[in-house]
């Protein structure tokens, strides 16, 4: 019973931790009057790892599944923006991206730090026969939270 209590106030205690700091080199980096300074030097792809402080997610190298790939013209931009709208209908829970890489126009899903969790969510959608062509692209992602 003293054991599941301990787990139970270290759970809390950890969480309340992790929900207060919002970055912890800022927070150690912060300048009070009358104490020393703490200058920390770290790479930027760490920095970005650990997001920033504007609240917007963290940036990161990655991979997307491709649902659709369309030549520049108003129907490809349509078409993109009609399977965007169906991505986040029929499978939401994923991030949804219209891209513009000329002369492409794509719609990518899904945010994945590797290629064989992209790939699984690529063959789970492939399963259901509603793409015509879908592949999995490297690019730049969004880390949640």
């Amino acid at each position: 019973m003293m054991k599941r209590y301990l787990l139970i106030v270290s759970m809390l205690f950890c969480a309340l931790f992790a929900g207060a700091q919002s970055n912890i080199v800022q927070e150690l980096e912060r300048e009070v009057s009358g104490e020393g300074r703490v200058v920390v030097n770290q790479p930027a792809k760490l920095a970005a790892l650990m997001g920033s402080a504007n609240g917007k997610p963290a940036r990161v190298e990655g991979y997307r599944v491709m649902v659709y790939s369309g030549n520049n013209s108003a129907q490809a931009r349509n078409e993109a923006n009609n399977m965007a709208r169906f991505m986040r209908e029929n499978f939401p829970g994923a991030g949804v991206y219209v891209v513009f890489e000329s002369p492409v126009r794509s719609c990518l899903y899904g945010d994945y730090r590797t290629r064989e969790e992209a790939e699984a969510v690529m063959y789970r959608l492939k399963g259901t026969k509603k793409f015509k062509e879908i592949s999995v692209k490297r690019c730049v992602i969004n880390l949640p939270y």
